[in-house]
């Protein structure tokens, strides 16, 4: 009886791990930095389609953290419903240390 309890439990919290791993991230952009990402991009994708990930996602944050920002952006295929250039999460993310890493948080005015 207790042994069947026991997997009972188990199973349980087997099927509630995996349901939490597998939820989306909840890191997303607010309205301001979506308009402001879908401005950028439309104007970079013609120059520099691989960097506009790391360009706009870092330039397009409202909350003053851009390597935080650049590195979401990175994570996502589609990004305020634009469609984004494919690149490599490892190079994408080393191009978000390389663009907005050395400039620290930015200050706000």
């Amino acid at each position: 009886m207790v042994v069947k309890k026991r997997a009972a439990v188990i199973a349980a919290l087997s099927m509630l791990l995996l349901l939490m791993l597998s939820r989306p991230s909840h890191q997303q952009f607010s309205n301001y930095s979506c308009n402001c990402y879908r401005e950028c991009y439309l104007g970079c994708k013609h120059a520099f389609p691989m960097l506009c990930k790391v360009v706009c996602g870092g330039s397009c944050d409202d909350k003053n953290d851009p390597v935080a920002a650049c590195m979401v952006a990175c994570t996502k295929d589609s990004l305020c419903g634009v469609p984004a250039a494919p690149s490599g999460a490892a190079y994408c993310s080393h191009a978000c240390n390389d663009t907005w890493g050395r400039h620290g948080r930015a200050k706000v005015p």
